[in-house]
């Protein structure tokens, strides 16, 4: 297959996964958010913005022709933050969580779901362990080309819960500067898809990013509900106590990057 030809199949694949349509996104309208809901949605996501500029320095680093690495290098450029006042993606979202009602202080207190810790370290692993274009599928089209459709939904919710649009311009920005990051993805896959094992390779990052998406919002979906019970049963600890029990699973920020920056692998679930 031509490279131009299986890059029209894969976007066809990314746009169908059930990553960019699961229900806590797609069902914005029937089972609305509060802005409670979005609080533990923003402490979930936080590491995953984070590290996303990780993993594009990490494959620049590894990247096998100066072609790669300007595709990587412009969208380093982006995340850090030249078209959008000098301020990072993680800075921005940190905006966001303020306005969810987190603080600085807390931050590094919040325990993540082991959805949210394994999708990072399976993707620091494939940025490293793993042929280029592995790493390159899994950050690319598994990321590139799905977050404007999920990031879509997202606000949908956003706006319904009330968030005003300097709160979540973060949003707003990735949906559009993901498009222009797509954009230059194509051009620079389609001189590296060429044979079958690139194609191949490119492909199998592109699925196994869009899996963990998929357990990501399945995760964040455990947190939300959870959520919810343990304020309406707030007068119940004992109930709370015994429905429970995926916190000896879980790791604060503070321990998941602490585990990080000593190379401690973090295993990823299934589900």
């Amino acid at each position: 297959m031509d490279a131009r030809a299986f890059l029209k199949d894969l976007h066809h694949e990314v746009a169908h996964h059930p990553a960019l349509s699961h229900s806590l996104l797609s069902r914005m309208d029937v089972d609305p958010k509060t802005r409670e809901d979005f609080r533990i949605f923003s402490g979930q996501h936080y590491p995953l913005v984070g590290t996303f500029t990780r993993y594009l320095e990490l494959l620049l680093l590894n990247a096998p022709s100066s072609n790669a690495k300007v595709w990587l290098a412009k969208v380093l450029v982006d995340e850090y933050g030249e078209r959008s006042a000098d301020q990072d993606h993680a800075a921005h979202y940190r905006l966001f969580m303020q306005a969810c009602g987190w603080t600085d202080a807390q931050l590094d207190d919040i325990r993540l779901h082991p959805a949210v810790t394994g999708f990072i370290a399976d993707h620091l692993r494939w940025c490293t362990e793993e042929p280029f274009l592995v790493g390159l599928g899994a950050v690319g089209p598994g990321h590139e080309w799905a977050i404007p459709t999920m990031f879509s939904h997202i606000l949908k919710g956003l706006r319904d819960a009330g968030f005003q649009k300097h709160e979540i311009e973060y949003f707003d920005l990735h949906v559009e500067q993901d498009v222009d990051h797509a954009a230059w993805l194509e051009e620079a896959l389609a001189r590296f898809a060429t044979t079958a094992e690139a194609q191949a390779q490119i492909a199998e990052g592109c699925r196994r990013s869009l899996a963990a998406r998929e357990r990501l919002w399945w995760g964040l979906a455990d947190k939300i509900n959870a959520g919810r019970m343990a304020s309406r049963f707030a007068a119940f600890p004992a109930l709370l106590s015994s429905t429970s029990g995926s916190d000896q699973q879980e790791l604060t920020l503070a321990e998941f990057r602490q585990g990080i920056r000593f190379g401690i692998t973090v295993p990823a679930i299934t589900r």
